[in-house]
């Protein structure tokens, strides 16, 4: 049996209303800046419950465009070090510097106590990652950390479409929310990002610098091509629709890995605080057992034809670009350096079926000790 990592979810119902919209793009000839953005848009920022949503090409964009609102030009921006790349990379990009900060072993989310080590006289925000679909259960004291000393917080909810901290959505509790619908994520555009803000001037900039830095017919400013089009935002339409039900299937998916788990001590599921309801956009789960992750994620790929994946090993800090450009080494986040050696996650997406389920359990019950 061959289980992969991750993959999209389209009904065929929803593939039929794709390609009639679709169609519809062609014989218009409106395949960008069209209704289909605008609808997705509306619909977007309805359901974060913000006042404006931006779509764009990614989510890397979408950081970028962010950081450059608070123009962090020779300033610093904490980012911790337990993300995709992308992550960090957009503060180099807007001007600034990113200062990595390690992570809590028991969320493997932006630890606050190091944010509060970390900052300087220099620093001019904090970026804080939702990591694997888990809001980031420190949301209130990094908040209060940023409100106390005049420093912006974004969100970087690339991972998190769905998930919810009291109540409220992911993107919603931050000065910016961004989000990515590359097609592993919990919904997809094929390639694709958004903005959420209830800050106007976010807004006006953003609809700005995706489009060259135009305003009317003038160009006011040095912007990009980071337009997201028409044919894209007809997916995440409908993929929109069926967030709440893939988010449910996600959980229910999680809950039966939980169950499974409960038998093989050597592999444990990360806990989710009550009031946050998680997205699950990977399963991650922590080998106590003899194996490092990178072990036992070979053993599955090359034995049991499984793909697995790890959030994020190495971390930022340990990748070569940034041993190079910051002088990073072995040792400078050591909370973050040992529990992701540990870390794994399990395949989970909608479309999986019970007899993989299975089929890892039992792998992992044969390969870990």
């Amino acid at each position: 049996m061959k289980v992969l990592a991750a993959k999209p979810y389209f009904s065929p119902e929803d593939i039929e209303n794709i390609l009639s919209d679709i169609k519809q793009c062609l014989e218009a000839g409106s395949l960008t800046f069209g209704p289909f953005v605008r609808k997705f848009e509306k619909m977007f920022a309805e359901y974060i419950g913000v006042k404006n949503a931006i779509a764009v090409n990614s989510g890397t964009s979408a950081l970028e465009i962010a950081l450059r609102y608070f123009n962090i030009k020779d300033r610093e921006v904490i980012v911790p070090t337990n993300s995709f790349v992308a992550s960090a990379n957009t503060v180099i990009y807007a001007g600034g510097k990113p200062v990595l900060a390690d992570i809590k072993s028991d969320t493997l989310d932006l630890d606050p106590e190091d944010v509060l080590r970390k900052i300087t006289d220099k620093t001019k925000g904090v970026m804080v990652v939702h990591l694997a679909g888990l809001i980031c259960p420190e949301m209130r004291e990094l908040k209060k950390i940023c409100e106390d000393r005049g420093l912006f917080l974004i969100e970087d909810a690339a991972q998190a479409q769905g998930a919810t901290f009291d109540g409220k959505k992911a993107g919603s509790l931050s000065d910016v929310g961004c989000f990515s619908f590359f097609p592993t994520k919990v919904m997809t555009t094929g390639e694709g990002g958004m903005i959420t803000t209830d800050n106007d001037e976010v807004a006006d900039l953003a609809r700005s610098l995706r489009h060259h830095g135009r305003e009317g017919v003038l160009h006011t400013r040095l912007g990009y091509n980071w337009r997201m089009s028409d044919i894209n935002a007809v997916l995440g339409i409908y993929q929109l629709k069926r967030l709440e039900e893939f988010v449910k299937e996600r959980n229910r998916i999680a809950k039966r890995y939980n169950q499974g788990l409960e038998a093989i001590k050597a592999v444990e599921p990360f806990s989710v605080p009550p009031n946050i309801r998680h997205c699950y956009y990977k399963y991650p789960v922590l080998l106590k057992g003899e194996l490092y992750a990178s072990e036992l994620q070979k053993i599955l790929q090359e034995k049991y034809d499984i793909a697995t994946a790890t959030l994020y090993q190495p971390p930022i800090h340990l990748q070569p670009l940034y041993r190079n450009l910051f002088g990073y080494k072995e040792g400078d986040l050591p909370g973050a350096e040992e529990v992701l050696k540990r870390e794994l996650c399990l395949p989970l997406f909608v479309g999986i079926i019970e007899d993989e389920i299975d089929y890892v359990l039992e792998a992992l019950e044969k390969e870990v000790r």
